[in-house]
């Protein structure tokens, strides 16, 4: 299901995910699992990839997976078929191109 909403807080992610919050922090600093966008503020912001993503680590714990294991498959370019490899680094870059408007638009904003 993806949101009509384009960011979601910690706070959010937490409620529509069922995963609690120190859990989600967790698994970006220590594991590198996720990977929001950071404000300039150091807040966090999530969008409905990282949503997509949370959920499936959650449903892979409830498989078994460890979390390294999970890490291996995500983001190991081994296990993707070329069209996965493809869509996920077009979602990627466009993920970074989004981040770079939003950061100039921040400076923007600081400037007015």
């Amino acid at each position: 299901m993806i949101n009509k909403k384009n960011y979601f807080t910690i706070d959010e992610i937490s409620k529509i995910t069922g995963i609690r919050k120190h859990t989600l922090r967790y698994w970006e600093k220590k594991i590198d699992l996720i990977k929001p966008i950071r404000l300039n503020s150091k807040h966090r912001r999530y969008t409905n990839l990282d949503i997509e993503i949370i959920k499936k680590i959650k449903e892979m714990i409830e498989n078994g997976y460890s979390l390294n294991g999970i890490k291996k498959i995500l983001y190991s370019k081994k296990v993707l078929n070329d069209k996965d490899k493809k869509e996920i680094n077009g979602i990627l870059k466009y993920k970074k191109i989004l981040n770079d408007i939003h950061k100039e638009l921040q400076e923007i904003i600081k400037s007015i």
